[in-house]
């Protein structure tokens, strides 16, 4: 009987732990880097003769180095967060209900080490030992943006929509057709990944902001009540809305332009893929949020911007086919 209860205590602390790294984004991460090395980068590399310059075993290290430092991040951002969480979702905190603040910044400190030490390991070894800095920037960030700069008009919306886009051209800092010299960035196939990359790291920037956004006025309350000056609580709900407006507006036009590019080669499937699983719900989200005014309302925008940063990331797929 003794033994069950601990066992399940201990499940119960994994599960918390879980909760607390934010698992489900932690496997966006990983889904993204996975799909843009071996469904871009690797074809595009090998019709032109070459190969990646991280073989299996050094990327998975870089991708669990960009895992670990988001997971520290968002132990971080709860750790600061507690009193906004006590309002907006009581029922889902798991810090000092069961894990312990000293535990949560023990975990913080652990896997920012590993993160960053990874990061160094990788880039060491492929003889770009500055590279490794790129993760020591991302930890500062998503300390600061925990302690201050959530706190703010649109800075916090801004440093982790740039932090999600870095998690996207990270993979691309790694390759030596990026990094090796300027004639290799000028070479068409370092052009072609700087082009696909580029597209898909301000996807990801833009999406980032309208979700961020979305948060914001989702959590006015809890956020209101302990001095933060986010955009919805500074500008208004109606300036907050139509920012995103705007955004999701610069996001099908972006798609738009792909597809054009992507007609061009015959790419048909990919076309009707981006149109129905990327832009039509991109247009749907846009009449969604005009007719929000709830949390609850918000949090289903929220979710609904989530699953088309899936069918986004998913999209690379079509390059591992076509190239």
């Amino acid at each position: 009987m003794h033994r069950n209860n601990k066992k399940r205590k201990t499940m119960k602390r994994w599960a918390a732990f879980l909760k607390l790294v934010r698992y489900p984004n932690l496997v966006y991460i990983a889904l993204t880097q996975f799909l843009l090395q071996y469904c871009v980068v690797d074809p595009v590399l090998r019709n032109s003769g070459e190969v990646p310059s991280l073989p299996v075993p050094q990327f998975i290290l870089l991708s669990l180095s960009t895992i670990l430092v988001a997971a520290a991040g968002y132990i971080i951002n709860d750790y600061f967060d507690i009193n906004i969480d006590i309002i907006n979702k009581p029922d889902k905190m798991v810090l000092d209900k069961v894990i312990s603040r000293r535990w949560a910044m023990a975990w913080h400190t652990i896997l920012n080490l590993a993160g960053v030490s990874l990061g160094f390991l990788v880039a060491w070894e492929i003889g770009q030992f500055y590279l490794g800095f790129t993760q020591v920037l991302c930890s500062l960030l998503l300390w600061f943006y925990s302690t201050s700069f959530k706190r703010q008009v649109l800075i916090g919306n801004v440093v982790i929509s740039l932090l999600t886009a870095l998690s996207v051209v990270v993979v691309g800092f790694y390759e030596k057709q990026i990094y090796h010299s300027f004639e290799a960035i000028l070479s068409p196939t370092g052009r072609k990944l700087i082009q696909i990359i580029g597209v898909y790291a301000l996807f990801a920037f833009l999406i980032s902001m309208v979700r961020e956004i979305v948060k914001d006025l989702e959590d006015m309350m809890g956020d209101s009540k302990d001095g933060c000056r986010t955009l919805p609580i500074a500008w208004g709900v109606l300036a907050a809305k139509r920012l995103c407006n705007v955004l999701l507006l610069a996001l099908v036009i972006i798609i738009f332009l792909v597809e054009i590019r992507v007609w061009l080669l015959d790419w048909y499937v990919a076309i009707a893929y981006l149109f129905f699983f990327v832009q039509l719900p991109c247009a749907y989200i846009y009449i969604l949020l005009k007719k929000s005014s709830l949390p609850q309302h918000y949090h289903k925008v929220s979710s609904l911007v989530k699953l088309v940063m899936l069918t986004g990331i998913l999209s690379m797929i079509f390059f591992k086919f076509y190239l």
